[in-house]
């Protein structure tokens, strides 16, 4: 009992004096001065629209393809694994806090030579030793909080690596809305293509109709061949876009390529609103600044971590179990013992290699600070860009509307003309197509938005449950 005594209290006192002083810069939390608002931004919005921003497209398939490449995606799969490894390391770190102890047991004979001198006639040449007990590798004290930095360091580390898989997530979210928006709007403009082919060739036979009536001139016809033949080769680029971004949603889904059904129309975007108060937003909710804080709080915990090395390190080794010449009397009190070595030390002489690695921490801690400031930067004009080209293409989108509804007039006035005998049927093709080009140009400045959309909410860090 005595020996287990004196071996508690080595322990006990061990974790009293570890964690005494700490070494190394506290991290403080930055507060960065930021902009009191966008110069793009809108008032009187809210933040709801980033809280799963797709739904806000109301597209039942786009949801359904969203909650499958969360569930399968195979970037968010390996990011889910590089988070646990993270987590691996925390556990390492904090093991450095505990002693390591490892049980034995022996038994060992040996043979002693009879010729030696000064060996009385009682001399047993032959001896057998057992042994039974626990041991207690080198343990450092951690007195300069060493292992308190390196605990704080992993921590952080593995905070940043869990705002990396967010953002992995936010970007794959994307990435499908995206792709999905794509394609709906290829689809329509697939559509629009073969309705312009059969206008080109309606207005290409009317062109030789004439012709061989010798009405206007051979010029004409081949003019009318040619965009025919032009509208024909338009198709198959647009078949192979869609094929391709159908592969790309298979594979953001983490399955085997296969064809999406796609649902009929090219419904507008709802009206969006723009949160206010968007510096703060921003700052809370972006996971790649939310992981450029935590790394750089990780790199500066390791300056910690390399300046403990300046000072004496104390450590014990002990041993704590039974020993006896006797295997019937092992497990008997008198055969107990216990050995405890502490021991210090302190560098002298390092050639430079400690300051080495403390300016090492330093300047990636330095790294890590100028890498948090650039991501704010990045991010603050990445909505500062999509707030821009929103208003732009709103505009355009208003004048586009707007010329569309000349041409449906147009087109009424001229169609009513065609039937009343006032005018020949060949302008009201012409006009049409200039309509079904109006049309291509809405589609796609809709496309515009919704990928504007995408790229606004990803930017303001929606998307991610906080």
């Amino acid at each position: 009992m005595k020996a287990l005594f004196h071996a508690v209290f080595w322990t006990v006192a061990t974790f009293i004096v570890s964690g005494c002083t700490t070494v190394g810069p506290d991290f403080v939390s930055p507060s960065p001065e930021l902009p009191k608002e966008f110069k793009s931004a809108e008032q009187n919005s809210s933040t709801e629209v980033l809280s799963r921003w797709w739904e806000k497209l109301n597209d039942s398939t786009l949801n359904a393809l969203v909650e499958r490449a969360l569930k399968q995606n195979k970037e968010i799969a390996i990011a889910a694994a590089k988070n646990e490894s993270f987590m691996a390391q925390l556990g390492i770190a904090n093991a450095n806090f505990f002693p390591q102890l490892s049980a034995g047991a022996s038994a060992s004979t040996q043979q002693l030579s009879t010729t030696t001198s000064n060996r009385s006639s009682s001399f047993n040449s032959h001896a057998t030793t057992y042994g039974l007990g626990l041991s207690m590798s080198q343990y450092e004290i951690d007195f300069w909080g060493k292992y308190a930095r390196a605990e704080e360091s992993a921590k952080a580390a593995l905070l940043a690596s869990s705002y990396a898989q967010q953002l992995v997530r936010s970007s794959v979210v994307a990435n499908v809305v995206s792709t999905y928006n794509t394609l709906l709007s290829q689809h329509v403009l697939l559509e629009n293509a073969h309705k312009n082919r059969l206008l080109a060739q309606q207005i290409a036979s009317i062109s030789q109709a004439k012709w061989n009536q010798g009405v206007g001139s051979y010029g004409d016809v081949l003019q009318a061949g040619a965009s025919a033949d032009e509208a024909s080769s338009k198709i198959s680029p647009i078949e192979a876009k869609i094929a391709a971004l159908q592969i790309l949603l298979s594979t953001l889904s983490g399955e085997f390529p296969k064809e999406f059904v796609m649902r009929k129309g090219y419904l507008s975007l709802p009206s969006i609103e723009i949160p206010a108060g968007i510096p703060s937003t921003l700052l809370k909710r972006r996971p790649d600044i939310l992981a450029a804080e935590s790394s750089w709080h990780a790199a500066n915990a390791s300056i910690g971590v390399a300046k403990a090395a300046y000072f004496p390190s104390f450590s014990l080794t002990g041993i704590l179990g039974l020993q006896s010449a006797e295997l019937t009397k092992l497990l008997e009190s008198p055969s107990s013992m216990w050995q405890i070595v502490p021991s210090v030390t302190l560098p002298i002489f390092t050639a430079g290699r400690i300051e080495g690695e403390v300016n090492m921490a330093k300047a990636r801690t330095k790294e890590a600070e100028l890498q948090y400031e650039q991501t704010l930067l990045v991010a603050f004009g990445e909505v500062e860009n999509a707030l821009k080209e929103r208003q732009t293409l709103l505009a355009e989108g208003n004048a586009l509307a707007s010329a569309q509804k000349k041409y449906i007039q147009a087109e009424s006035i001229s169609k009513a003309e065609y039937e009343n005998g006032k005018t020949a049927y060949l302008p009201l093709l012409i006009l049409r197509q200039s309509l079904l080009t109006n049309e291509n140009q809405l589609v796609l400045n809709e496309e515009a938005k919704r990928q504007n959309f995408v790229m606004l909410c990803k930017a303001l860090g929606g998307g991610w449950e906080e």
